[in-house]
């Protein structure tokens, strides 16, 4: 009988020759008792158990320290530990409120105010609370559909936008999918375009003189008539929004042009549709602005906020146009947590601290800096095919050859783990595991990024002279 998962996970754990103590029986005894279908063994060949962080550090239970470039996939963008998050969280349980149900406390009428004011569009609008991503893509999607009365959903390929039963399929990635066999959970009024991906565009088409062309087609689509959207011309669309990341996270770290989400208003505006932002990964500061839409000058009807909001506590939200929540009536949603006392004074503090310490410059500056170290780091590594940045939102893409952009996954899956054990943790993905995301705090500064590229530079020419790629592609042009 063929061994399970686990079992070669827990074989590839005992035969491994340098994982340390702590780690492994710490490894051990996750595959053993816990549910062995996490995220962690997809990142990494031997992921570690970290026990502490501080700042843009880490460590794991055996002592060694890290650069963090994961912040628990951008949730800790203020960085570990801070000092007023831990005050904030002990007032308000021991002073104040630790739970009471989903009603409104002080704390979450503070937040939703501010979030509604933070959101960008000059329009009326109203809030809701969730715990995760997930929680609130679903709510926002629900929302979307109750109001307009209609059932279609447009998203892209490579987003992710969760994986529970609603959500799943809005997620473009079929290594998740075959879990929902046999029922799949892309078959509920969904519709799936590429994503604006300029560097490997499935149209072939040159993005200085494309005029955004993946939009084109989805309009030229929406408008034949012979799609389950709708018709334009007839004058109807099934159409109910258009759930989009302004960049692409969990795919790569990938950033579109400004004009990408600048055309998809438009064709919301056309089609009647609304549009959707998920801001999980993107929003709290990481791209320099505190939602990433900012740079293209684009509200959406809604807008979806996680992850780094709650500081290492489940918190998100949802902001939207105030008439798409006043359909509803009481028990419409219902979360015993959501919007939870402590969490909401941590998300003020998170707001509070971005402001008074001056995030958003912080990560606007070190940003710049990063983008000539970026430039000067693919001049120097043929295995660089490409990069993407906004702000502090960058991922770097490796290829065997700069001319055919051959993915080069075996070297990159080799390359973050070798990156781990020199201590810098960032994160493998990518639409074909040939990406690598880094997601340091957005307070970081310049030295921080020489440190950061300095590991990445030694140990991306280790890879290069093990597989002969610099040789091979020293005189490929940048």
């Amino acid at each position: 009988m063929a061994k399970k998962v686990y079992e070669d996970l827990i074989d590839r754990v005992n035969t491994s020759k340098t994982v340390t103590p702590g780690n492994k029986a710490g490894l051990l005894d996750f595959l053993e008792n816990e549910h062995p279908g996490d995220v962690l063994f997809t990142k990494w060949s031997m992921p570690q158990i970290i026990a502490k962080g501080k700042g843009s550090r880490v460590w794991d239970v055996d002592g060694k320290e890290y650069i963090d470039c994961i912040t628990g996939m951008s949730c800790m963008n203020i960085g570990h530990g801070d000092k007023r998050i831990a005050e904030t969280m002990y007032n308000q349980y021991v002073n104040e409120l630790d739970n009471w149900f989903d009603f409104p406390t002080p704390e979450r009428i503070r937040l939703v105010n501010r979030l509604i004011a933070a959101a960008p569009g000059d329009f009326r609008k109203r809030a809701r609370l969730a715990l995760s991503g997930s929680d609130a893509v679903e709510n926002a999607v629900r929302i979307a559909r109750y109001h307009t009365k209609k059932t279609q959903i447009v998203c892209f390929y490579g987003g992710y936008h969760g994986q529970n039963t609603a959500t799943m399929g809005f997620t473009g990635a079929g290594s998740m999918h075959r879990w929902y066999n046999t029922v799949t959970s892309a078959d509920h009024g969904i519709e799936r375009f590429p994503y604006a991906y300029c560097y490997r565009c499935p149209y072939d088409k040159n993005p200085e003189s494309c005029n955004m062309h993946c939009v084109k087609v989805i309009d030229d689509l929406m408008c034949s008539g012979q799609t389950s959207m709708g018709n334009y011309n007839a004058g109807y669309t099934n159409v109910a929004a258009m759930l989009v990341e302004p960049c692409q996270s969990s795919a790569g770290y990938i950033v579109p042009p400004i004009e990408f989400l600048q055309a998809l208003r438009k064709l919301a505006d056309k089609h009647g549709f609304l549009l959707i932002f998920d801001e999980v990964q993107t929003g709290m500061g990481r791209t320099g602005k505190l939602f990433a839409c900012e740079h293209s000058g684009v509200a959406p009807d809604i807008l979806i906020i996680g992850k780094a909001l709650g500081a290492g506590v489940p918190m998100a939200a949802i902001v939207g146009r105030a008439e798409l929540f006043e359909d509803t009536a009481p028990g419409f949603i219902c979360s015993t947590y959501a919007g939870n006392a402590l969490g909401c004074a941590v998300g003020n503090k998170v707001l509070d601290i971005i402001e008074e310490d001056g995030m958003l410059e912080t990560c606007t500056t070190t940003g710049e800096y990063l983008e000539g170290v970026l430039k000067s780091f693919m001049a120097e590594h043929p295995l660089m095919g490409d990069y993407s940045r906004r702000g502090l939102f960058f991922g770097i893409e490796m290829v065997r050859d700069r001319t055919t952009k051959e993915p080069a996954a075996k070297e990159t899956m080799e390359l973050v783990d070798n990156l781990r054990d020199a201590g810098l943790l960032a994160q493998l993905n990518g639409y074909y595991g040939n990406r690598i995301s880094f997601i340091p705090p957005i307070n970081i500064k310049p030295a921080d990024v020489d440190e950061i590229f300095a590991i990445l530079d030694a140990e991306t020419g280790k890879i290069e002279e093990k597989y002969g790629l610099r040789k091979a592609l020293a005189g490929a042009s940048v």
